[in-house]
């Protein structure tokens, strides 16, 4: 099991209607589907045990730069056995107008292990700068990569897709640093719940199979399950 299970499994979608920002940069967006200070705090299960919690927050719009740019922040907190430890804070900064990414900030203790990492978005050039900093040494990482450019975490939480039932068994593809994902709209489903039967929307993505469940009424994640090493992890919503 790896940091890279938390980290991908935990950066997906507050879908917003009508805008596929997969195709292009310069595509205008509508405002984010929350305010600034809004919280939202999940729990993590592996193999249906509480193993811990993940956070997100909106830190609100700021100018940076001359460039605005929206602020969301990340902490996670998740220890399973003796295997797996986790602590980690991220800062995400995105453009005001497309929601790419622009700048990430990431501080991570593992396994008592603590590394900085700063990830640096050239959208235009189709360029990622990795500068990982652990144990007193730096490691700079240069990708180039086919633009738009996009970053897990963004893709988790803010996955403005044109999501509707008749794009059901749709595919789409996002460029990652060092990797292309793929995400599918594989089916609604519409679970009862005390005096009212909730619907969503599933969607699957590649290579590792992880599944989300998107709240039809609110386009909002409430469950995300992802395979890992010796069994499963599922993180779900605290109402």
């Amino acid at each position: 099991m790896t940091l890279s299970i938390i980290s991908f499994a935990w950066r997906v979608f507050f879908i917003r209607d009508k805008t596929a920002w997969s195709e292009e940069i310069g595509r205008e967006c509508r405002v984010l589907p929350f305010e600034a200070g809004k919280r939202f705090l999940y729990q993590v299960h592996f193999n249906g045990i509480k193993v811990g919690k993940i956070e997100l927050g909106y830190q609100g719009r700021k100018e940076i730069g001359g460039i605005w740019q929206d602020i969301i922040r990340l902490t996670s907190d998740v220890k399973i056995i003796k295997l797996f430890q986790i602590e980690s804070e991220e800062l995400v900064f995105m453009d005001r107008d497309t929601f790419l990414p622009l700048k990430v900030h990431r501080k991570v203790k593992f396994l008592g292990r603590e590394e900085s990492i700063l990830e640096e978005y050239e959208q235009k050039e189709g360029r990622v700068r990795i500068i990982q900093i652990k144990d007193k040494t730096s490691e700079e990482r240069l990708f180039r990569v086919s633009p738009p450019i996009h970053n897990v975490l963004v893709l988790y939480f803010l996955y403005p897709l044109d999501i509707r039932d008749e794009a059901i068994g749709r595919t789409y593809e996002f460029n990652l640093p060092v990797r292309k994902i793929g995400i599918r709209l594989k089916e609604t489903r519409r679970i009862s719940a005390p005096e009212k039967i909730e619907e969503f929307y599933i969607l699957e993505g590649s290579p590792r199979r992880f599944e989300v469940w998107l709240k039809k009424t609110e386009r909002l994640p409430w469950r995300v399950e992802i395979p890992a090493f010796l069994g499963r992890i599922v993180i779900t919503r605290v109402e």
